[in-house]
């Protein structure tokens, strides 16, 4: 953490001469006049820097953006950048879009999360993804207000990331996506490539939409954290379990924690679970495990729902 009254410069300076500093974080810049010309001598010195490899940016604002593009500009040596918390406004993102198009950055991880991206950010930074699929393992853009129409732009700039192996969507409204929700079925089925894990928690995601993702996410991915999607009763569980009956299932983590799930529910997940051998862990609580009283009232089961699990559980074959 920077602290009102450090010398940005000359910090920037000692760190662009280290040769074994590999992770900087930013959190919160010191207010007063000049901090937009300190975090500029800063971002100076880092940019000389050859052997930082990971870069996070967090509660800066969109007035900094300028000095921070620059100083990514130069360092291709750079492998993850975190930049949340900063709403971007659409000059940040089209700037952002346009450096990672450049082809100077070959990232690993890039994690954009909080940023209210929205349509108009997924469309500059389309090309940008395209450009650094071929390196890119993990892609963090939970809580953008991505809708319909954004999620099936992202998923058309997806087509390239040949590597990668987890896609954090969390906190975007969903509840409309249906379509979208489709397409990043059919880019997960039609892939060359397993995606290892996939986060949709707390996304609006009803019956319709679940039905249109079953099928890439039980078969194209190991983790699915689909938590928190209310709207989802038991015609969406149905489809899940069908899925979850497949020869083709991979899945072997599936996180379905603070929804109503109620008896019916549990009754048709535990139908899924007969002959699925590659399932590991369902988690259906509401709570963290072992947190106390209150956890089967959130997922509203009760121990006739419970119990459904019981021939599953004592079938060797599935266990």
């Amino acid at each position: 953490h920077v602290g009102e009254g450090d010398d940005l410069g000359w910090l920037g300076y000692f760190i662009g001469k280290s040769k074994c500093f590999h992770h900087l974080y930013i959190q919160n810049l010191p207010d007063g006049e000049g901090r937009e010309q300190q975090m500029c001598a800063f971002m100076e010195g880092i940019a000389r820097s050859q052997s930082n490899r990971a870069l996070s940016c967090t509660n800066l604002g969109d007035n900094v953006s300028g000095a921070i593009g620059r100083a990514l500009g130069v360092l291709s040596q750079l492998e993850e950048l975190s930049y949340g918390y900063n709403t971007l406004g659409p000059n940040g993102f089209s700037a952002l879009g346009t450096l990672l198009k450049s082809g100077v950055l070959k990232l690993k991880k890039l994690s954009l999360f909080d940023n209210d991206i929205g349509y108009c950010g997924v469309a500059s930074l389309a090309n940008g993804l395209k450009s650094i699929g071929p390196s890119l393992k993990v892609l963090d853009l939970k809580d953008n207000f991505i809708g319909n129409e954004a999620l099936s732009a992202l998923v058309a700039a997806l087509a390239n990331c040949t590597s990668l192996e987890e896609l954090d969507l969390s906190i975007n409204d969903f509840s409309m996506a249906t379509a979208g929700l489709g397409s990043l079925s059919d880019w997960l089925q039609a892939a060359v490539w397993n995606l290892n894990a996939l986060s949709l928690r707390s996304c609006g995601i009803d019956d319709e939409g679940l039905q249109s993702l079953a099928n890439g996410a039980t078969n194209y991915c190991k983790d699915l954290d689909l938590s928190g999607n209310n709207s989802i009763t038991v015609l969406g569980l149905r489809r899940l379990s069908t899925s979850l009956q497949s020869d083709s299932c991979r899945l072997e983590n599936l996180d379905l924690g603070w929804m109503d799930i109620g008896d019916d529910g549990a009754e048709v997940l535990a139908r899924g679970l007969i002959g699925n051998k590659v399932l590991i862990r369902m988690h259906l609580c509401g709570e963290g495990e072992g947190e106390g009283e209150g956890e089967d009232d959130d997922i509203a089961i009760t121990p006739a729902g419970w119990s459904a699990f019981s021939p599953v559980l004592c079938d060797t074959s599935s266990v």
